[in-house]
């Protein structure tokens, strides 16, 4: 017999159509709260959730990827197989571009841990860069958007992770005024407009060994 927490992990979908309404904000702030609470590395917290409600920034974040897909698309026409480049580009772009019209639109990112196993090891001179630092911090996002998506779900909320404008767009930062604040990903959230098929998972045989 499944668990309510089993329920909502094997029927979660990446949402991309929304209808209209905008969920209601205290429900957004619980989604945040649980997310506040996913675990991370030395407890360090880096994960910020920011809101995009501004058309201009929308506007500008939309003009930029724009501009970006015709970048590629135009470096594209000398590469070796050009069409189905081009094909790879557009999709991804379709992909992305929805994230506009959706109800709720958060960026989500990380700041620089003020402390740290390893970057205390390089700061010291122990070792040559804080390479582990990305990693925690990028783990510390996944428990987090875990969080935030599963209250979303129980909630009767549809959600969708991307990570694909992030090659698109140049300097998102500065086009969110976040200087402090390394971007992971976008994350759309909103009343499904659209029941997914369930995609093929692997099963346990397929990713888990023991040695």
């Amino acid at each position: 017999m499944m668990s309510s927490l089993d329920e909502l992990l094997i029927e979660r979908r990446s949402i991309r159509t929304y209808g209209p309404e905008t969920p209601p904000e205290a429900w957004i702030e619980q989604m945040i709260n649980l997310a506040a609470q996913a675990p991370s590395s030395g407890n360090t917290q880096p994960v910020r959730f920011i809101r995009v409600n501004s058309p201009e920034v929308k506007a500008s974040l939309q003009r930029a990827m724009k501009s970006g897909r015709e970048q590629f698309l135009q470096a594209a026409a000398g590469c070796s197989k050009p069409k189905n480049l081009r094909n790879w580009i557009n999709a991804y772009y379709r992909f992305s571009a929805f994230m506009f019209q959706a109800p709720v639109l958060i960026a989500v990112g990380t700041v620089a841990p003020a402390s740290g196993f390893s970057r205390r090891l390089a700061e010291a001179g122990v070792i040559e860069a804080d390479k582990k630092r990305e990693s925690d911090t990028d783990i510390a996002v996944g428990f987090a958007l875990q969080s935030f998506i599963l209250k979303g779900q129980e909630l009767g909320l549809g959600s969708c992770i991307l990570t694909a404008p992030l090659v698109f767009i140049s300097r998102i930062e500065e086009l969110l005024g976040v200087r402090d604040v390394e971007i992971k990903c976008f994350l759309t959230v909103g009343f499904p407009g659209e029941t997914p098929r369930k995609p093929k998972k692997k099963g346990v045989a397929d990713i888990y060994r023991q040695i």
